[in-house]
């Protein structure tokens, strides 16, 4: 019987060395042959958006007038403590601020409207009442975002 292809079964493969195919298709290194059968991920960003749609977010809290209070009592205190750069530098006034965060990501239903609840601590550098900001370690946070203040003795 004869089988289709039996008479090239048997051979060794071919060695192609200074040949016009080996100038045209050089041997590719092993990174690079590597990468043809790395995997494939057809939807990218995918797992990430499903990540982030299990994120519990939850609404901006109102705080009540003595919350108010305290937290105007703690911003002046901590804007009198940071009023130029250089009573800031002197002071160093540490405190740690609970603030709410608005959900940025444009694909959740919570977008703009909900979010997340943080706590930052570190060194306050600046009170900033005309625009009404409060500048600690790198982050600029809003006072209508902030939750609470808790100003840290030294």
């Amino acid at each position: 019987m004869d089988w289709a292809y039996d008479d090239i079964l048997g051979l060794q493969r071919p060695v192609h060395d200074g040949d016009v195919f080996s100038r045209r298709h050089p041997k590719m290194t092993r990174l690079n042959r590597a990468k043809i059968f790395a995997p494939f991920a057809a939807l990218t960003g995918f797992e990430e958006a499903v990540r982030s749609k299990q994120t519990p977010y939850v609404p901006r809290r109102q705080l009540d007038a003595e919350g108010l209070l305290a937290l105007n009592r703690a911003l002046r205190r901590l804007e009198r403590a940071t009023r130029t750069g250089a009573l800031a530098r002197q002071n160093r006034v540490r405190a740690r601020v609970e603030y709410f965060e608005v959900c940025a990501d444009i694909h959740h239903d919570a977008f703009g409207r909900d979010g997340l609840y943080r706590a930052i601590t570190g060194v306050v550098w600046r009170v900033d009442t005309v625009h009404q900001t409060l500048a600690i370690r790198d982050r600029i946070i809003p006072f209508r975002d902030i939750d609470s203040i808790a100003i840290q003795c030294q």
